[in-house]
């Protein structure tokens, strides 16, 4: 369901050269370690729409097919740099999840995968004084930063835990 580019020959840095509409991170974890995947800060098409850039040299012809046929399967969701853009600039960030999602899916699972693509980690939508809020308005998935009512200071219990906290992506 992701929208893929070709990048135009005469203008392509490398053999293998698409954009895609799908996030940076999803595109990483969904390519793995098929080709490079890199951020769209260009204009042509913007990155915005299109925010990730999948290029590879040397590719053969089945390793392409298998990353289009990757990208044309996953589902898209508004990139996670738009959300912090939004959060930081407004205090909100607003999108129709028709937009982005199938039409068979109900509203509470579209609240829910929006949910659990959120990065709860960062320090932007998490902190110890503040957290985010989902909510509808009207055919709109509202996402905003609000003021916890305690310091929440959590109690780190596993290795894991412990690990998930320090290694946490500091950029969208």
């Amino acid at each position: 369901m992701a929208k893929i580019i070709h990048c135009h020959p005469s203008r392509a840095t490398h053999d293998y050269h698409i954009y895609t509409d799908l996030d940076f991170w999803d595109a990483r974890l969904i390519l793995k370690n098929l080709a490079t995947v890199k951020r769209n800060f260009g204009s042509d098409p913007p990155g915005n729409d299109y925010p990730t850039q999948v290029v590879g040299d040397d590719l053969s012809r089945t390793t392409k097919a298998m990353i289009e046929r990757r990208l044309k399967k996953a589902i898209v969701s508004p990139p996670r740099h738009l959300l912090a853009e939004g959060i930081l600039k407004e205090g909100y960030f607003e999108f129709d999840p028709s937009e982005y999602y199938p039409k068979r899916w109900s509203r509470e699972r579209m609240f829910n995968f929006t949910y659990r693509r959120l990065p709860l980690d960062s320090a932007l939508l998490n902190s110890p004084y503040r957290t985010v809020r989902m909510s509808w308005k009207g055919e709109k998935i509202r996402i905003e930063r609000v003021q916890r009512d305690k310091k929440f200071d959590p109690v780190i219990q596993t290795k894991q835990q412990a690990l998930r906290r320090r290694n946490v992506p500091s950029c969208f």
